[in-house]
Parts: structure tokens; C-alpha cells; sequence
């Protein structure tokens, strides 16, 4: 077989197809791509072996390809009646399926939404946002957002690990908790919002937001933050002037090591809390180096959090 030049393919261009012409300064094999102008001036790189075998300009191909798929007002207006039943294409023009156009429902909401997400199946947003607010939907717990009640279901598990809580007697649906004061502790079902502030404390550790059942029990607990510890006043467990030798005698004898991971250790951390064994909160045996990150890990573990360790929590036990 003989190979093919330059100068044949040229000419063989012309002749399969008019208008177009082969711009190639040099020819290697018929599966490198060569430069090619279409009877419209497009230019395209194609081998010759796609060339010869029908394959033509990509770019008119594409437009044709278009054409035959673009749809038409009336191909809307047509498929919106059939498909939703009452609803109404108000387009007057339109360019593609990802930009919105206008409708109307059988209710007579105005609405927007692309052609794409009206062929999948989605309908007027106005009515869906009427359709969750009555009884009929599936998810209707009785209005409790409304309301601002809690669920059990919703919100028990996230809390039992730390607080008592059972199932509302007259509503089992709904959550009751113990109050925090210790000369209160009768049950009472909390709002959405104290149940989720108390969630928010309890992984973020920030602050504290006990359950109580009045503003008078908050008042007069013992443990509530302004009663055990006025505005300004700072204990001296917290603010371990006196624990800074015992730090140094721990990170020495350890020869500034993390005891967990072997890297440099900075933090000097009690086995067990202050306010659990304050006695023996001197002594270099419950002492242990960590550095910045295996401290971190640590006071995330359940029992060695700041929330786990505070005097309340300690003391309160489970009633």
C-alpha cells in the first residue's frame, strides 16, 4: 500500500466535501490530527482517517445538534398543561433550560423556575410551603415549632448522657427534664430553645444553660454562676497561681515529652481534676506532659471535658 502525501490529501479534501480545505504543512500518519476550514470558515483539527471516514466539521455538527433539540414556546406551553394539571407557561421567550421562566399555578401563584427543574418534576413553591404547615403532612408534630415544645424523640438521646429525662405523661410525644435546683427537682417539659441552648453548651463547651422550671429556681440555686460566684470574683482553684512549681516538676521529670504522641510536650495536665481530689492536686504522680494537640484530644473525651469537671457536676449526682 502506498503511503499517502501531502498534496493527495489536499485534493481529496476538496473533492469529499465542498468548501472545506486541509491547512497542513506537513503529513505524519492517518491518526494525527491535521488543521481543517469548513465551507463556513470554522476551524477544527480532525485525522484523516475520521475525514475519510464522513466525519465533518464539530461546530456546525454542534449547532445542528442544537437546533433539532431546542424546544419551543409552544412545546412548553403544550408539556406544562399536561403534565401539572391547572398550571400555566406565561414564557414569551425562551433560550435555555436553566434559566427561569415564569408560571402560574392552579392556585394562582406567580412563580419562577427553570424548564430543567419543571421537567423533573417540581412544582409551585408557594403552595409547598402551604402543604408542610397543615395536618396533612407526614412530618405535622402538632405545630411544636410554633409552640416552641420539644420532642422527645428529637432531643433525649442527646442529652440523657447528663440530664434525667422521661416522656411527658400527658403528651408522651413531648420532653420532660428535672429542674437544676436542688430544692426543686420536679419535672417540667422545656422549650425548643432552652433544650437547644443547653445542647449548644454542652458540645461547645460554652457556658452552662441548666434547666430550670422558673425564673425564681434560677434565681435562688445555689450554683447558678452570680449566686456561688458574684461578678468579678475569681476563685482560687481557677486561677492556679500556686500550680505553676507543680507544672515545672512535671514537665522536668517527663524531660518535656508528650507522654502520648512523643513529641514536645508544653502542658503539664492532672489526671484527675482540682475540684475532684484537691488533696493530692500537688502531687507530681497524678501529673502527666501533653502537648498542645494530645490536651486538646483529651479534654474532649467524655469524663475529662470542663463540663464533666466543674463542682456541680461532681457533687449532683443522679437523682
Amino acid at each position: 500500500m502506498k503511503r499517502l502525501t501531502l498534496e493527495f490529501i489536499k485534493q481529496k479534501t476538496k473533492e469529499i466535501a465542498k468548501g472545506y480545505s486541509c491547512n497542513a504543512e506537513k503529513y505524519i500518519n492517518n491518526r494525527i490530527k491535521l488543521p481543517f476550514t469548513c465551507n463556513e470558515n470554522h476551524y477544527f483539527e480532525m485525522t484523516w482517517h475520521n475525514f475519510s471516514s464522513g466525519w465533518r466539521c464539530i461546530i456546525c455538527a454542534n449547532k445542528k445538534r442544537g437546533k433539532s433539540r431546542r424546544h419551543t414556546i409552544e412545546y412548553i406551553k403544550q408539556k406544562t398543561k399536561k403534565w401539572a394539571k391547572g398550571y400555566k407557561c406565561l414564557v414569551t421567550k425562551y433560550k435555555n433550560s436553566q434559566i427561569k421562566i415564569s408560571f402560574k399555578c392552579d392556585k394562582s401563584h406567580d412563580f419562577l423556575m427553570s424548564w430543567a427543574c419543571f421537567q423533573q418534576g417540581q412544582r409551585c413553591p408557594i403552595c409547598y410551603k402551604e402543604s408542610n404547615k397543615k395536618e396533612d403532612n407526614p412530618n405535622w408534630r402538632g405545630g411544636v415549632t410554633e409552640k416552641n415544645i420539644s420532642l422527645y424523640n428529637t432531643y433525649a438521646h442527646q442529652i440523657s448522657f447528663c440530664e434525667k429525662v422521661r416522656k411527658d405523661p400527658k403528651n408522651k410525644e413531648h420532653l420532660q427534664v428535672k429542674c437544676t435546683n436542688s430544692n426543686c427537682r420536679k419535672w417540667f417539659s422545656p422549650t425548643r430553645n432552652e433544650v437547644n441552648n443547653r445542647i449548644f453548651a454542652l458540645f461547645n463547651i460554652r457556658g452552662v444553660n441548666n434547666f430550670y422550671c422558673s425564673k425564681e429556681c434560677k434565681q435562688s440555686c445555689s450554683i447558678f454562676r452570680q449566686q456561688m460566684y458574684p461578678k468579678g470574683f475569681i476563685p482560687e482553684t481557677y486561677g492556679r497561681s500556686s500550680q505553676k512549681e507543680w507544672a515545672n516538676m512535671v514537665k522536668e521529670r517527663d524531660k518535656y515529652i508528650c507522654q502520648k504522641c512523643g513529641k514536645e510536650g508544653k502542658i503539664a495536665h492532672h489526671i484527675e481534676g482540682l475540684n475532684i481530689n484537691p488533696l493530692m492536686s500537688a502531687d507530681i504522680s497524678i501529673g502527666i506532659t501533653f502537648c498542645k494537640e494530645c490536651d486538646k484530644k483529651v479534654h474532649s473525651e467524655i469524663g475529662c471535658r470542663p463540663i464533666d469537671l466543674t463542682k456541680n457536676k461532681i457533687c449532683e449526682g443522679r437523682f
